[in-house]
């Protein structure tokens, strides 16, 4: 069982509560810090405890064992993980790690006094992307050296380049244009609205890694809408990956096949709505830890975090680190700073 508590109650809090929820044989939610008494209010008839100071929660938490999910606001961030960590507490933060150069520095630095902190970066566990950096693995496509991605933003969007290119932590040089890009929204975190049209930006960004290139290209609409879509291409000496799409060189001969979702609950299955694996191939290429749970794959993304996070605890084994979240926001804030 992993157990945690969560300090803070917005967007990101829910998903926490809802794995929990979802999946009770693997994650108990101890309680939850509401400082807001108007927010605790919508919590009234939560089926988890809800705590009005840090205090309480901290008290039904074992240190040893137990761990914090930091989910307040980005402002508050940086001073509550420092807080905690700094009083023995493993925390697993949200990103990102920093919204000023002086946090992410101070929070890099935070990293390597022996505190028990890890960041949910949950793109690295979204079950086709891990089954691409699987594909990579396996050298179906040789050494990569491109990336071109519209599919999240900013710091998440760097650390998937660090994450595809392996470019550690190798400072890269930047050009960004922000591009006019008047989009008509008609969805969002609340649901759907009547349709506005907005006077937005896209932002694309060139960033170089010696000699790897990433092409960074978003607009923050794109995670509430079907009219502006995803996109994501890697590049390889012995071929290319496209989302779902590989295409790769074995001998003199170009081979070519897709990543396959293998999910459960449709056309009259009966075994329940679920992701199971991803295949291609004739090969596995991603297991989803939690079959048989009625998931989104961001859920099993964050979900995927928790697990990581309980063997952390365990083991110290590293998965996104602060040195590595401070780098990755570093990145994303030079990004826009660096506009031609």
């Amino acid at each position: 069982m992993i157990r945690y508590g969560i300090f803070g109650a917005g967007w990101r809090a829910e998903f926490h509560l809802r794995l929990a929820s979802l999946c009770p044989e693997q994650f108990e939610v101890a309680g939850i810090y509401i400082r807001n008494p108007e927010t605790r209010k919508k919590y009234v008839n939560s089926p988890f405890p809800v705590f009005d100071t840090a205090e309480g929660l901290l008290a039904v938490l074992d240190k040893e064992h137990d761990f914090i999910v930091s989910c307040v606001k980005k402002t508050a961030m940086a001073s509550v993980v420092t807080d905690l960590a700094k009083n023995g507490w493993a925390v697993l933060s949200e990103t990102p790690a920093g919204v000023t150069h002086e946090e992410a520095a101070a929070l890099a630095a935070l990293g390597e006094t022996g505190v028990r902190v890890q960041v949910a970066e949950q793109f690295h566990f979204q079950p086709l992307l891990a089954a691409v950096k699987n594909v990579l693995d396996r050298g179906y496509i040789g050494n990569v050296h491109q990336l071109q991605l519209s599919l999240c933003h900013d710091y998440h969007a760097v650390s998937l380049m660090r994450f595809f290119l392996g470019t550690g932590l190798e400072k890269p040089e930047i050009r960004t244009y922000l591009l006019p890009d008047p989009v008509t929204e008609y969805d969002g975190r609340p649901g759907r609205r009547e349709p506005t049209l907005n006077d937005g930006k896209s932002k694309l960004s060139l960033l170089r890694f010696g000699d790897k290139t990433a092409l960074y290209d978003f607009c923050q609409t794109q995670y509430f809408s079907d009219i502006r879509s995803s996109s994501f291409l890697l590049r390889g000496e012995k071929g290319e990956i496209r989302f779902e799409d590989c295409r790769y060189l074995k001998g003199n001969v170009p081979h070519h096949f897709r990543l396959e979702r293998k999910a459960y609950g449709a056309n009259g299955d009966l075994d329940g709505y679920y992701l199971s694996e991803i295949t291609g191939n004739g090969e596995v290429f991603y297991e989803n830890p939690f079959p048989g749970a009625r998931l989104s794959d961001e859920e099993i993304a964050i979900g995927t975090c928790l697990l990581r996070m309980k063997d952390y605890i365990e083991t110290g084994k590293e998965f996104y680190s602060l040195r590595d979240a401070a780098f990755d926001a570093e990145v994303a804030m030079e990004m826009g700073e660096n506009i031609q």
